[in-house]
């Protein structure tokens, strides 16, 4: 171990410098190493899951509380009409962002897409709402 007390104030700043450095390196190394320790814990869990032969997903929403993204999908739009293009049944509309083919649609019959109302009226009397 060095005496610091002998050094001289440029030797002093040179040690925090190197310490410093070398904080910043051990701070990145541990980082790295938990983020692997955490990558190994969670295939051990997923193996674990697997081998007693349930979905990750439902062991995830017992463990949370939570329902999975797939549960949640449907019942959140639940509520919400569907529309289908009469002159093409594969083009639908849930909810969202326009899709293209009723953007021109809109456009095409004098309709504004940017207009919520011009929207409503638009679906009630060019579109077929199909059954939730």
């Amino acid at each position: 171990m060095k005496n610091y007390e002998e050094l001289s104030a440029e030797e002093l700043e040179a040690e925090l410098e190197e310490l410093a450095a070398k904080e910043q390196t051990l701070a990145r190394a541990l980082e790295a190493r938990r983020e692997e320790e955490k990558r190994e814990l969670g295939n051990e869990i997923k193996a674990m899951i697997k081998e007693r032969g349930h979905d990750i997903e439902e062991i995830v929403s017992l463990v949370f509380g939570r329902k999975s993204r797939s549960d949640k999908s449907g019942a959140s739009n639940a509520s919400y009409a569907r529309y289908a293009d009469p002159d093409n049944p594969n083009n639908t509309y849930l909810r969202g962002r326009l899709p293209n083919w009723l953007v021109k649609k809109m456009s095409a019959n004098g309709y504004d897409p940017g207009s919520a109302e011009q929207r409503a009226q638009f679906k009630e009397e060019h579109l077929v709402k199909l059954a939730g």
